[in-house]
């Protein structure tokens, strides 16, 4: 099997990826180890989507994102553009995004390969000459001329031999996973605000005697739901590498019994929760940081809170540098930050101190963003791979930043042009002149 473009990962980077680059010319195959496309969106039933948020006049991402909130739109999984984008966060059926982006990309001419995980990548002196998937028709070759990597883990980087890093320098300790879950058939009408603010108590307590682990005390919202009755819940917590299987494996397992003690919470304890029934539980456990390539340029906490701005800018972030708990605690503490309130012992707070971002200084500037460059999305010594997505040359504190929906579709976006521009210049990924792929990602309603 072949194509010019190989995109591997059909989350809300791949997504994007293979749109525009099927937008700009380039014929492009999207594979996915899944049955659909969505990746945290739908795998994870993660909502809302965040990170595109600038003010209520425009937005720091458009794009792929817009055309997917359109569609999602006609066929009833979401707002209007026009009123999603000045929103926080973007609320979407997780079901009806399933069918809404296969039909965006159909529509773009992308051509798919579902069922198919990443198995072995060939590669020499820095060009993947071809990767092999395992499937239900046993091994497949894959032939192509430009891969991206949207994997999210960046499995095809680091098997291909490009040099990649894991979590925080000091221990290789990654942002802890969660999940989030669905619960229908509540009577919200029930849900004053004094049996919200009862129930909010109640977790806290139980929380802080260790018999839920859970690291905020929400009745759920319309993240990745949108229908009446059901709500999308984020609240678990867990540690774990999730590029080792063991440890993967054991964090799903941990996670549907952390769900499902919370479900018979409401289920027993809050009015309007009577009749109520879980109507989702996670397919794949929510991700926050895995590996990450060293690009042509790392992002830093710098270039986030200053809201650096770069000549060869791709995409825009909003978004904030929020990083969940390497040791998955939950007792006093939430965010990792020099204010950590945990009375537990921490390598970080006692010998690191002074890496740890505070708590003040989190944000981008007010109304302003910070610039992701292409060279984030080139791994050194690459001549044919881009990566998109959350697995992009960034540090660990920036990552905390990029990592979410819209940020990755944005980044997905700019690599699937830059693909298309790399093959109408017959050059290397690191060559493609910047302002044309500028121009294209403008053309396509892009923001950099």
């Amino acid at each position: 099997m072949n194509s010019k473009v190989i995109v591997i990962g059909a989350g809300p980077a791949g997504m994007a990826t293979a749109w525009a680059s099927a937008k700009a010319g380039a014929e492009t195959l999207l594979v996915e180890r899944y049955g659909f496309c969505g990746g945290m969106a739908t795998t994870g039933i993660i909502g809302s989507i965040l990170g595109h948020h600038l003010n209520e006049s425009q937005p720091a991402v458009s794009g792929f994102l817009k055309v997917l909130v359109e569609r999602l739109h006609e066929i009833g999984g979401c707002e209007p553009w026009e009123k999603a984008f000045k929103k926080y966060g973007i609320s979407f059926d997780s079901e009806l995004l399933k069918l809404g982006a296969e039909q965006v990309l159909l529509g773009a001419g992308v051509k798919f390969l579902y069922h198919s995980y990443l198995s072995s990548v060939n590669y020499v002196d820095g060009e993947i000459r071809s990767i092999e998937v395992v499937n239900k028709s046993g091994k497949m070759e894959i032939q192509g001329e430009v891969f991206i990597d949207a994997t999210g883990d960046a499995d095809v980087a680091y098997h291909g031999g490009f040099e990649c890093t894991k979590g925080r320098p000091q221990d290789g300790k990654t942002e802890s996973m969660g999940s989030i879950f669905k619960i229908a058939g509540i009577d919200e009408e029930k849900l004053t605000d004094d049996i919200v603010k009862n129930a909010r108590e109640k977790l806290k307590q139980l929380r802080q005697h260790g018999k839920l682990k859970i690291f905020n005390e929400g009745l759920g919202g319309k993240g990745s739901t949108i229908r009446k009755g059901e709500r999308s819940f984020n609240m678990t917590r867990f540690a774990g590498d999730a590029t080792n299987a063991i440890e993967l494996t054991e964090t799903e397992i941990e996670l549907r019994k952390e769900t499902f003690k919370i479900f018979e919470f409401f289920k027993k304890n809050v009015k309007g929760f009577e009749n109520s029934y879980i109507s989702s539980f996670h397919i794949n456990a929510g991700i926050r940081e895995t590996r990450q390539i060293k690009g042509l340029y790392t992002l830093t906490e710098a270039d986030v809170i200053e809201g650096k701005k770069a000549d060869d800018s791709i995409a825009r972030c909003t978004y904030w540098i929020d990083i969940h708990c390497p040791f998955g605690r939950t007792i006093n503490t939430h965010l990792c930050c020099k204010e950590c309130g945990t009375t537990q012992y921490c390598i970080m707070l006692d010998k690191y101190n002074d890496y740890l971002p505070s708590k003040n200084k989190l944000y981008p500037p007010e109304n302003d963003w910070f610039s992701i460059p292409a060279r984030c999305l080139i791994p050194e010594k690459s001549k044919n791979l881009l990566v998109a997505g959350r697995c992009i040359s960034a540090d660990h504190k920036a990552m905390g930043a990029i990592r979410v929906m819209a940020t990755c579709m944005a980044t997905g976006h700019a690599a699937g042009v830059m693909a298309a521009v790399a093959l109408k210049n017959r050059c290397d990924v690191n060559s493609a002149p910047i302002k044309h792929v500028q121009e294209i990602i403008a053309s396509q309603e892009g923001l950099f």
